[in-house]
């Protein structure tokens, strides 16, 4: 008897168990049902965009932080790349170092400037860290550069592109955004010419960048002044903007320049075949009529050029290696700065309010003819109201 009492509790416990086991699976498939009849979009969803939704979720569960790398062939690239460089946020900066006027740059930087969790390498884009590294972020210097475009294209070929986030790369930069904000066309520089090949990788790049915008993956980081009809443009495809003043380079110990030495920011308008020789040099003749000037050459103005400059006893020629905005950022007030239209002078404004920029308009008989209207438009609008929405 004892042992069949035994027996029938063991059944029983048996039974009670698998009945607790019915009514727990019972109670989580009626808990489930209501959440997946409540969004019946959720259940159709891409098996990309769900995964993609759960990483992110899980991401913000436990506070990863945030990788990212930048693509930088310029000093103007570099910094804003430091600018919009945020504190939860891992930065790897790959430097085109063989672009010219990186390598004295880069030389001349000291990496105790970098904020915290801002690593750099010399290295331009390439795919192979694409491919083996998954960023949430790309930050791009130069959208129209060909080295970037192979990497993305070949890295993302078959893959969801992440964040893109186009950094100052000058008065391009208008350019650049104006290519984006169009139906189509491809990412190329102003007077470019592409082969065949290249104008294919150059459209295909564009139009994977403009697919980020519905999705807010689309972003302009930026210093320059932006037009409403520009702003309201980019903003319509879905994209964002957001702003910044030179925050982080304004804590950097670079040092100034004497209000004396009568500053004066070289243009690489006559290097690029933009406009006269003679027509700059005379500009520089009427601003030396009025005491020696320090001029600061641009990266890409010739030897050549610069050599002819030097032998005049009433220009000092200062090769910084440093951006300008490096080296005049720190100058007392009520100093004035000359300049052709140019992005330096746009920042030092920024970086500076009470310095004067003086900036003269480039006059028609200038212009070589090799650029187009709205280059010169473009150049020439320097009192563009600036976006100050974040």
């Amino acid at each position: 008897m004892m042992a069949k009492q035994g027996a029938s509790k063991k059944s029983s416990a048996k039974k009670d168990s698998t009945k607790k086991d019915e009514v727990t699976m019972t109670v989580t498939k009626d808990a489930e049902a209501p959440a997946q009849a409540a969004d019946p979009a959720a259940a159709q969803q891409a098996p990309g965009q769900a995964a993609e939704k759960s990483a992110l979720k899980t991401k913000q569960s436990k506070k990863i932080r945030l990788t990212s790398i930048a693509f930088v062939e310029s000093p103007l690239q570099f910094l804003s790349a430091l600018e919009t460089h945020e504190s939860d946020e891992d930065l790897l900066i790959r430097a085109r170092a063989n672009a010219k006027g990186m390598t004295s740059f880069l030389d001349a930087f000291d990496l105790a400037w970098l904020p915290k969790h801002v690593s750099l390498e010399r290295v331009g884009a390439k795919p192979g860290i694409l491919r083996k590294r998954n960023f949430d972020r790309i930050y791009i210097g130069d959208a129209c550069s060909g080295q970037v475009h192979k990497a993305l294209a070949l890295a993302y070929l078959e893959r969801r592109m992440p964040e893109v986030v186009i950094l100052d790369d000058g008065l391009a930069t208008y350019s650049t955004i104006e290519i984006l904000t169009a139906a189509r066309g491809p990412l190329v520089r102003p007077r470019q010419k592409l082969k065949a090949s290249r104008a294919v990788m150059a459209a295909h790049v564009a139009d994977r960048l403009r697919g980020l915008a519905p999705a807010g993956k689309l972003r302009w980081h930026t210093a320059l002044p932006v037009s409403k009809a520009m702003r309201k443009a980019f903003l319509k495809t879905g994209a964002e903007i957001t702003r910044h003043k030179f925050e982080h380079l304004q804590t950097l110990p670079t040092g100034g320049s004497h209000p004396r030495d009568n500053p004066v920011i070289g243009s690489a308008l006559v290097a690029d075949g933009l406009i006269h020789e003679d027509s700059y040099r005379a500009w520089l003749e009427e601003l030396m009529a009025h005491g020696p000037i320090t001029y600061y050459p641009h990266r890409r103005e010739t030897d050549e050029f610069l050599a002819e400059l030097d032998r005049d006893e009433r220009v000092r020629i200062k090769h910084v290696g440093l951006p300008i905005e490096l080296r005049l950022v720190n100058l007392p007030p009520n100093s004035t700065i000359r300049s052709l239209p140019s992005t330096a002078a746009i920042s030092l404004a920024t970086l500076n309010p009470d310095v004067t920029i003086a900036v003269t308009e480039i006059p028609p008989e200038w212009w070589t003819g090799a650029s187009a209207d709205s280059l010169r438009k473009s150049l020439n609008a320097q009192s563009v109201k600036a976006d100050v929405d974040t």
